[in-house]
């Protein structure tokens, strides 16, 4: 029977990592890494197969998911969840028998994106069943990660081997993406069609504030440059500038989109003006980055 383990990396969040760790059912071990020491040991103390390391020093956000993987050490594969993301509790069993069928070193399963009230507003999920070898699952996330992290699953030993989040170069975005490129490009992977947990996502969190800055697309380009160098070795039919300029356009188009919907038309112009301009994306990331500087020029002029 394979083991897992759950690695929670968290911050000051203790009623949603209650949720979280209230999703996982008591036989499945779980790992967090108690950043700043919030956490008191009367609200999971009860779990029989909880522990907790914790840091007084607030550590960097990606040195904190590392911490969390670190120290879970006796098992055979690791789910690392954000504290505010929960599982579906009833697909634990579910989630035990696809590891024990197939050797892989990567499993992605599908999740929900739920908002900060637990409702369901989007989805991804694989649609079959496919088992591809070393570096065929990169191909399913070219141009953008649609998977969220508490629906991928390590083999351990894998992730020791390849490294984890990199703590060096990412402090603001794109560790969890470079990494998952990173493990489908060296590793064997499983899709699996079916839904095991809950990503949150937030209005007006850290990415709505940060996604239209120059670090946020420094860093998008910062994880194509280690892919394309990794990628380089492994995949001979991959357009590199291609990959590379598209995901720059799509988050340069995402940071614009957050700027206009909240009318900051003069935001969304100096956005694309200090940003690089992805010459090599798409024919429609092209059109899409026409579109939305036209609207807010116009916005501009005629005061909408």
């Amino acid at each position: 029977m394979k083991r897992l383990s759950v690695s929670i990396p968290t911050y000051n969040r203790q009623h949603y990592l209650t949720k979280l760790i209230n999703s996982i059912p008591e036989d499945t071990q779980i790992v967090v890494s108690d950043n700043g020491e919030f956490l008191t040991d009367v609200e999971f103390g009860n779990h029989p197969h909880f522990v907790k390391v914790s840091h007084k020093k607030v550590l960097p956000i990606f040195e904190n998911w590392n911490a969390a993987i670190i120290s879970s050490a006796d098992t055979d594969y690791i789910a690392i969840p954000s504290d505010d993301d929960c599982y579906i509790k009833s697909e634990f069993p579910f989630i035990i028998n696809v590891l024990n069928k197939y050797d892989a070193d990567v499993f992605i399963f599908g999740n929900n994106f739920i908002d900060e009230n637990d409702n369901v507003v989007g989805s991804y999920c694989p649609k079959d069943y496919e088992v591809l070898q070393a570096p065929l699952g990169f191909n399913k996330f070219l141009y953008s990660v649609d998977v969220r992290m508490p629906s991928i699953i390590f083999k351990k030993t894998f992730l020791d081997k390849i490294g984890y989040f990199d703590q060096k170069s990412f402090t603001l975005t794109a560790a969890d993406s470079e990494l998952i490129q990173r493990a489908l490009l060296l590793g064997n992977v499983v899709f699996v069609p079916r839904i095991v947990s809950c990503y949150r996502v937030w209005p007006g969190g850290l990415t709505d504030q940060k996604i239209a800055s120059k670090h946020w697309m420094d860093e998008i380009d910062t994880w194509t440059n280690k892919i394309i160098k990794l990628g380089r070795e492994e995949v001979a039919s991959v357009n590199w500038n291609k990959y590379k300029d598209e995901l720059y356009a799509r988050n340069l188009l995402a940071g614009c989109y957050n700027l206009y919907k909240v009318k900051n038309y003069k935001g969304v112009t100096n956005h694309l003006k200090i940003s690089r301009y992805p010459w090599n994306a798409k024919l429609a990331s092209h059109l899409r980055l026409l579109k939305i500087f036209s609207l807010s020029c116009l916005k501009r002029i005629y005061a909408f």
